[in-house]
């Protein structure tokens, strides 16, 4: 059985506790890891945290994306264990409703990565502030994702971590695209397996869930679309107890991290 590990780069909110909840009761069996995103954040940051575990595949998972299914979290990695090209695998960073950067790279909210590459690439990240995008890194994502919006695509735009994962190219290495789909209900991203099965949502703009004001481009405050989410998650598994113990369990351990 593959290795697997779970890290979170948390702000400490409440939401937090929920999506390590879902974590913990999804796959109980791998190792999760909650680095303080309060100081000194960067990006990338996450990565000296975990780099040295001995483990196969490291997932990076924002605290406001929550998971949604076991199985297709299981489909994911076995799709790695049979492919050993692949790096990494995540939403493209452009051509979607929220994102209108480079599709060639991924967006951080949720990827997974073959440990040993990542190792690889953290071990060169001196080198990082040459890399730059080169035209046949836009090969992979437009044959997997030819539906992305062009119009929301802007090739020579680029994140402070983008160089990692042309660093994961330079390898050689492959990329899995994820597919996204917009949640016009609380404006949030679904993340599905290419093959079409429902993996995650995604929240976005993390840092204003509290605030009631109504974004450019929503219907609804920040506040009501977190606050459904969470109602849908109670909603789901309200009846089991292991889900309110873990939840209760996973608030003190954020409350505790703040106080430090």
């Amino acid at each position: 059985m593959s290795r697997v590990l779970l890290v979170t780069t948390s702000m400490g909110t409440r939401w937090e506790a929920y999506s390590q909840t879902l974590l913990k009761l999804r796959v109980p069996e791998w190792q999760r890891v909650v680095v303080d995103g309060r100081k000194n954040w960067s990006p990338t940051g996450f990565i000296e945290h975990v780099i040295g575990y001995d483990v196969d595949y490291i997932v990076h998972v924002d605290e406001d994306c929550f998971v949604e299914s076991r199985e297709a979290l299981l489909k994911l990695i076995q799709t790695f264990d049979a492919d050993l090209n692949l790096v990494a695998a995540g939403i493209p960073d452009g051509g979607i409703y929220y994102r209108e950067n480079n599709p060639a790279a991924l967006n951080l909210f949720f990827v997974v990565f073959r440990a040993t590459a990542l190792r690889a690439a953290w071990s060169k990240r001196e080198e990082w502030p040459t890399l730059a995008f080169c035209g046949e890194y836009a090969t992979t994502v437009r044959e997997q994702c030819p539906y992305l919006d062009e119009r929301r695509i802007d090739w020579n735009e680029g994140e402070p971590y983008y160089p990692l994962f042309w660093s994961l190219m330079k390898q050689g290495g492959g990329f899995l695209y994820l597919r996204e789909k917009l949640n016009s209900q609380r404006w949030s991203s679904l993340v599905f397996l290419p093959s079409g099965e429902l993996m995650a949502e995604h929240l976005w703009y993390l840092r204003q869930w509290f605030s009631d004001e109504v974004m450019a481009g929503h219907d609804c405050s920040n506040r009501s679309r977190y606050e459904s989410a969470a109602a849908e998650i109670r909603k789901q598994l309200g009846r089991n107890p292991r889900f309110w113990a873990y939840l209760c369990v996973m608030n003190l351990k954020r409350l505790l991290r703040r106080l430090r």
